[in-house]
């Protein structure tokens, strides 16, 4: 008498994958098991097989099976509804949500798309005396640009012959 493994009455069960095949040579069994079951544990009954690197027919398995245990209120992995779905199904899929940047990377984030400060424009300042009047500007900022060697070697041409 071949052996039945008892449902206990309060499991969920699941619609998972199981690996069963070779280091690099993935295969996977497509099994209803409880969900608290190890993933190479106990399962309930064993619907089909995939293998992904399989050009033909990668993905077997008893549709009426399936449906079953759909029925019963097992609940399919996200990857197994994804390839039922593909198959025909209209399974709902779990999303993951997207991970929190962590705080220094917020940070660097609003630092990022913090908008630039331009600094004022300075103006004229004019300084009254008793004989004169001067008009002086404020000293501006000297902007040092990287300059090219051909250009650096004429300004110090243009400087020797001022002198």
């Amino acid at each position: 008498m071949p052996y039945v493994y008892q449902i206990s009455w309060h499991a969920l069960l699941v619609l998972r994958l199981v690996r069963t095949g070779r280091r690099n040579q993935p295969k996977y069994r497509l099994v209803a098991a409880e969900q608290g079951e190890k993933l190479d544990g106990k399962v309930v009954e064993i619907l089909g097989h995939y293998e992904p690197a399989a050009e033909s027919k990668p993905f077997v398995f008893d549709k009426e099976k399936v449906q079953g245990w759909l029925s019963k209120g097992a609940m399919p992995s996200n990857t197994v509804a994804k390839l039922l779905n593909s198959q025909g199904f209209s399974l709902p899929v779990h999303l993951h949500a997207e991970a929190k940047p962590k705080k220094k990377a917020q940070a660097k984030l609003e630092a990022a798309n913090k908008p630039v400060e331009v600094a004022p424009v300075p103006e004229q300042v004019e300084v009254a005396s008793e004989e004169t009047t001067v008009v002086e500007e404020a000293p501006a900022e000297e902007v040092v640009a990287e300059e090219t060697p051909v250009v650096a070697e004429e300004a110090k041409e243009e400087e020797k012959n001022e002198e």
